[in-house]
């Protein structure tokens, strides 16, 4: 609702700064920053942070913040876009003050850093800026790392430099240590249930490790990024790119530690969902008229949803991190047949060949993870026995379904 509302308020302010564009004079005194808000405990995406740029200039009594976060969702289908990669966002502008009040009131902190142009790059800036505002240019298709509110001004200043020329040497800041994953768990904490969420539909293509440039699609690393980097001229010549940096907004609320949660719920959770069929299992094997068909139901449509929003995310979306996602082997979106199947006496034979595959793919699955083609969540680990159990449990089950002694005695021997 929060996003809502600031969404509707910085489109008011729109019209009248779209009016008014034409008033923006480059001077001297003119000071373009980079304005960095710090993570926040509240809805996913304000975990990672924001970033944005202000354009301040006392003597025209000029303070405006350009944000390239606005969204609304008011947009039609936007949940199906957003699942899809096809979430639109456009660039705001609204009044510093009414910026830096919002991130007031959460208790996030708020950090600008002025940057060392020069009038010409100022005046290039602008002009970019203006331009990209423009009601057929300010609306972009949004991705999470290669086109976000930080990509977004760090592109813009690259541009502008290059106008003149030159271009920035970064800081080489330690980014190059973390996985594309690792950097989100640093974000979420490594052992919530969020991120256990996050690992089920990030696929291999997260534990590859960014370049110095796709590293600063987080806010946080890009402020480092800047921080300590030069501008240098084709005739080496060099600057700093930070003219100063300075806090606009303290932190007045309880600092964000995402990874202060030591103990995994997840895993203990799911550990508990191991021990409890694992105890069941051991009650069908003492007692083979005892079934729990039920639990295994659910178990199988649960996984097997989980599997197809996996499926669809990693042969049909646009997001950049969820290809090559080896969980669908034991996520298996057919699960959900096999979980309506359980009820049908005339489907074990089915059923016996299906789990005896699904089995098979649980044990690829492990060899994947150890193999370090995909990193496993710890509390996969328990659900994956969990699944393996139940699978084994109707393999022995369905057995039954097979009349038949000699061709029991070649098929099922390993059994």
């Amino acid at each position: 609702m929060k996003k809502e509302l600031l969404f509707l308020l910085t489109l008011t302010i729109l019209t009248h700064i779209s009016v008014n564009s034409q008033v923006i004079r480059v001077s001297d005194s003119m000071r373009i920053s980079v304005v960095t808000c710090s993570p926040y405990q509240s809805e996913v995406y304000a975990k990672f942070g924001h970033t944005g740029v202000r354009v301040c200039d006392a003597s025209q009594n000029t303070d405006l913040l350009f944000n390239w976060g606005i969204f609304s969702f008011d947009t039609g289908n936007f949940y199906a876009k957003f699942i899809i990669g096809h979430t639109d966002y456009v660039l705001g502008v609204s009044d510093t003050d009414v910026f830096l009040d919002e991130y007031r009131k959460r208790g996030s902190s708020v950090t600008e850093q002025v940057l060392n142009l020069n009038l010409k790059e100022k005046t290039d800036f602008i002009n970019l800026l203006l331009d990209n505002y423009k009601p057929e240019n300010r609306e972009y298709r949004y991705n999470f790392v290669f086109d976000n509110c930080a990509t977004r001004p760090r592109n813009l200043i690259t541009k502008v430099l290059n106008l003149s020329h030159e271009y920035v040497v970064y800081s080489k800041y330690a980014h190059n240590l973390f996985t594309y994953r690792e950097l989100v768990a640093q974000y979420v904490g490594k052992q919530t249930w969020l991120m256990f969420g996050i690992d089920m539909i990030f696929g291999a293509s997260s534990d590859t490790i960014p370049d110095e440039a796709q590293s600063m699609f987080l806010p946080d690393i890009l402020k480092a990024e800047f921080a300590n980097s030069k501008i240098m001229s084709d005739s080496a010549q060099e600057r700093n790119f930070v003219l100063e940096q300075h806090c606009l907004v303290s932190q007045n609320g309880e600092k964000f530690t995402p990874n202060a949660q030591k103990i995994s719920f997840p895993f203990l959770v799911l550990l508990a969902l191991l021990l409890l069929r694992a105890f069941l299992f051991i009650l069908e094997i003492k007692y083979l008229g005892r079934k729990f068909v039920a639990i295994d139901s659910i178990l199988l449509i649960i996984t097997g949803l989980i599997g197809i929003i996996a499926f669809f995310l990693t042969f049909i979306s646009v997001h950049p991190m969820v290809g090559y996602n080896f969980n669908i082997l034991w996520l298996m979106p057919l699960n959900v047949i096999a979980g309506v199947f359980v009820w049908f006496k005339p489907k074990r034979k089915i059923l016996f060949f299906y789990f005896a595959i699904y089995a098979l793919l649980i044990l690829l699955a492990c060899g994947i993870y150890s193999a370090n083609i995909q990193a496993i969540n710890i509390a996969f680990i328990p659900l994956m026995l969990t699944m393996m159990l139940v699978a084994i449990s109707w393999i022995i089950r369905c057995k039954r379904a097979f009349p038949h002694k000699k061709y029991n005695k070649t098929i099922f021997n390993i059994f």
